[in-house]
């Protein structure tokens, strides 16, 4: 019976021992701790969350401009190429108008 005993002392013993280590005083505090940095990490998170927040939304602005740019320099480069068919047109007729060039040796 002695042994029987002394098995449930030494099984309670080791409970009694894991509940001081996980649940005891030192642990509430511990974890109350813990939970308080993490709490402080979460809002630091969030203000950096806020600050790419903010730096999308003006990047997305910009780019928004530039589309709006890109576009209108495209429309201006199909208005100067259409230009240039017609220089090089009036060009050709003025060459064309033009007495043909004299070469040195003739």
């Amino acid at each position: 019976m002695t042994a029987v005993l002394e098995d449930r002392v030494e099984r309670l013993e080791t409970r009694v021992e894991r509940l001081e280590t996980w649940a005891g005083p030192g642990q509430n505090v511990s974890f109350s701790d813990s939970l308080a940095e993490l709490r402080k990490r979460f809002d630091e998170f969030g203000k950096v969350q806020a600050q790419h927040t903010t730096m999308l939304k003006t990047l997305t602005g910009d780019v928004a401009g530039l589309k709006t740019d890109v576009a209108t320099l495209k429309t201006d480069v199909a208005g100067l190429k259409t230009d240039m068919v017609e220089v090089k047109g009036t060009l050709g007729e003025i060459l064309d108008r033009l007495p043909p060039r004299e070469t040195a040796g003739q």
